[in-house]
């Protein structure tokens, strides 16, 4: 709007408003012109993953799952035993980033647990654990 007034109130007429509309689509519509896509660096790409290496992710292992309401949650204390969807003898699920990706078994490594993986999920298994 070219006078910079506020907002249009009611001393405008048809005529300012129609201008005033058609300098706003004049502005919100401007050309956009992108770069040549180029065939990108040449390689097997491993120096890019090389920038990835050190990055840290959060990975966890999730012995099992349960819905609880928010009263029994607030019933929880000290000894209290929550049931779990798992069986003692099931494999533990190892979670990268909350994505999983391989299954395993709880071990005792010294004195700290540890996860024994025996299973990698492949491609399909990590879309299924999507769902």
């Amino acid at each position: 709007m070219a006078d910079n007034q506020p907002f249009p109130d009611a001393d405008w007429g048809a005529d300012k408003v129609a201008q005033a509309g058609a300098e706003l689509a004049a502005a919100a519509v401007q050309p956009v012109s992108f770069g040549q896509l180029g065939s990108g660096p040449k390689g097997d790409g491993k120096a890019n993953l090389d920038l990835l290496l050190d990055v840290e992710i959060p990975i966890s292992v999730e012995v099992g799952r349960t819905r609880m309401s928010l009263d029994e949650v607030l019933r929880l204390v000290p000894g209290s035993v929550i049931a779990l969807d798992k069986k003692a003898e099931e494999p533990v699920d190892l979670r990268v980033n909350g994505k999983l990706v391989a299954r395993g078994e709880v071990v005792l490594v010294d004195d700290t647990y540890g996860l024994r993986i025996t299973q990698i999920v492949d491609a399909q298994g990590r879309i299924e654990s999507l769902r």
